[in-house]
């Protein structure tokens, strides 16, 4: 049984700027007290062909953690574009939020995310060097790719992880899919994106890898505990319901 849910992941700017950093609002459950911290990571990934080409944003170490509901804002610079080549950063990329106990991952989760040009002109005639401070990311908040992995919660060392699944394979399980990340509708500015960006998980089986249901109830946040983040990366409990601050900063395969 898993010490810790990810109960919630809403996508504060699940459509912003490329150069816009991301904006991660996460709640998860602690049901027993744990020894040592937990490692939130953010990945960017834009090609398929090695996981040596993933850009790592950021890392952060909550904790301690105490037992109940807890939510922090995690935010992490966007990727590098020096090193994406300019004919992949219009195309369809990945970014990967994961969650870790004593360097064993328990959580993962996959984003599809579409990166192009807001104006119709530059859709139809794009310049031949891209324009980054014209082109926009959107997040395909409401589609994410949940993955579970047991651990020994008492010592994650004695028990191996299954095979994760590979980006490849991710991406090709996408094809399938009724709905094409690159349909996603660039224009309507206007949609609420808080709304669009959360998304309630559910944990169902206790299996090595398992697709979780998605809950449509919103998080009662009377009573829950918020998790300060301090500039070092660790973060701990705040004082009664205080002002959640944002951590600058966040890893997956």
């Amino acid at each position: 049984m898993s010490l810790v849910k990810i109960l919630n992941v809403n996508i504060v700017n699940s459509k912003a700027h490329f150069n816009e950093p991301f904006k991660f609002e996460i709640t998860f459950e602690c049901i027993e007290k744990l020894k040592d911290d937990l490692e939130f990571k953010l990945v960017y990934v834009w090609s398929g062909k090695s996981s040596t080409l993933d850009q790592e944003l950021d890392s952060l170490f909550v904790g301690p953690v105490p037992v109940g509901i807890n939510k922090f804002v995690f935010t992490a610079d966007a990727p590098n574009v020096s090193k994406i080549p300019k004919d992949d950063l219009l195309d369809v990329s990945v970014i990967l939020l994961t969650c870790s106990y004593m360097e064993k991952m328990f959580t993962r989760i996959g984003y599809y995310v579409n990166n192009a040009y807001a104006d119709e002109e530059l859709q139809a005639n794009p310049p031949s060097t891209p324009d980054i401070t014209k082109i926009q990311r959107s997040i395909l908040a409401d589609k994410p790719r949940v993955t579970q992995f047991n651990i020994n919660w008492d010592d994650p060392t004695k028990e191996e992880q299954p095979p994760m699944q590979s980006v490849e394979e991710m991406m090709a399980a996408d094809d399938t899919e009724d709905e094409d990340p690159e349909d996603i509708d660039e224009d309507d500015d206007e949609e609420d994106e808080d709304d669009k960006g959360d998304v309630d998980l559910d944990e169902t089986e206790a299996q090595d890898e398992a697709e979780l249901e998605y809950d449509d109830e919103e998080l009662d946040d009377e009573g829950d505990d918020e998790m300060a983040v301090d500039d070092d990366h660790n973060s701990k409990p705040a004082m009664a319901h205080s002002a959640m601050p944002s951590a600058v900063g966040m890893e997956v395969e």
